[in-house]
């Protein structure tokens, strides 16, 4: 009787139910979930809590992805049985006033199109808001506070950029970025943002970034942002990095750490699982840059990938022996 008592006090909640309308049709991740719903991700997961504990959800994992369905009714405590039968028949008739079924097919129209569901819509697992401002913290703590007036003026590029979610914010304080992607589908995705944005500093160029169509020491900084992984001769991307750079100009890496997750090489097309970070220095070293700076960033608890920053400098070229 206490089991049913709390499963009706949790089932009195009208979000908890809307869940359970969606997560009958198709397995979902809490990231979905808050688009659906348009609720704070914590809210979402506070609900999830609930039906967890009272047992009508089941979760199940795909890569770095949770999702939730319904509990099949063996999985059910017995108690909670004839309340199961109940409320499986009434999911199916009950009203959508609020149109989440019809946001169900955008989010499953996007899965489809392979679309990683992120709220932020960042696309590469170890992708985050802190990598990339510590990132930044790099850039700047590498600069002499001589030349920080130097950062407003900077010239770079994004090479991988992706559907430029890390280019726009670049352009908010840089002068130009150039964004690089071989994927045509990805480009489409970066020129709609920032065409939303209404930027005019960014120039989005479709190019191997292994042989840029961009001028020899043309630039201040370039960024590879969880892209080298997904080239198959990174070195070779480095070393043409290495070439567009200005003499004084910096070289930005925010990578994974070597991982064993090889679910990314299928579903993300990724060609290698991470790098080691003296790999890394290596590669960079043999391109004709010097080391400043690495870092590997503390692993959260919720997190499947360690994230790797290096940054380098492309030095002046030596000083002519003077004449006799």
């Amino acid at each position: 009787m206490n089991k049913i008592a709390q499963a009706l006090r949790v089932l009195g909640e009208e979000t908890r139910l809307r869940i359970l309308v969606l997560v009958s049709r198709t397995p979902l991740n809490v990231s979905e979930l808050t688009t659906i719903l348009g609720m704070a991700q914590s809210g979402i997961s506070r609900h999830l809590s609930h039906l967890r504990k009272i047992g009508l959800l089941q979760e199940q994992r795909d890569g770095v992805w949770t999702y939730y369905q319904l509990a099949q009714k063996e999985a059910v405590d017995d108690d909670l049985g004839q309340l199961w039968d109940y409320l499986q028949a009434q999911l199916a008739s009950l009203p959508d006033p609020y149109s989440d079924l019809v946001r169900l097919e955008e989010v499953l129209r996007h899965r489809r199109q392979g679309s990683s569901g992120l709220n932020e819509r960042l696309l590469e697992p170890g992708q985050s808001w802190y990598a990339w401002s510590r990132l930044l913290s790099v850039l700047i703590e590498s600069t002499p506070l001589s030349a920080q007036a130097w950062v407003s003026g900077l010239e770079l590029a994004d090479l991988g950029c992706g559907d430029g979610s890390l280019t726009v914010e670049m352009a908010r304080f840089a002068q130009r970025v150039v964004g690089v992607d071989f994927s045509p589908e990805a480009l489409s995705a970066a020129r709609q943002r920032v065409e939303r944005l209404g930027l005019s500093n960014i120039e989005l160029l479709s190019c191997d970034v292994s042989a840029l169509s961009l001028p020899t020491a043309s630039l201040d900084v370039v960024v590879f942002s969880q892209s080298l992984h997904h080239l198959k001769d990174p070195h070779s991307a480095l070393q043409e990095a290495s070439r567009v750079l200005k003499h004084g100009g910096r070289l930005l890496i925010m990578e994974l750490a070597e991982h064993q997750e090889h679910w990314v090489q299928e579903k993300l097309n990724h060609q290698w699982l991470g790098f080691q970070e003296q790999s890394l220095i290596s590669m960079l070293e043999c391109s004709g840059l010097h080391l400043l700076h690495s870092e590997t960033i503390s692993q959260r608890r919720e997190e499947l990938f360690q994230v790797l920053l290096v940054c380098g400098l492309k030095p002046e070229p030596p000083k002519a022996a003077p004449s006799a």
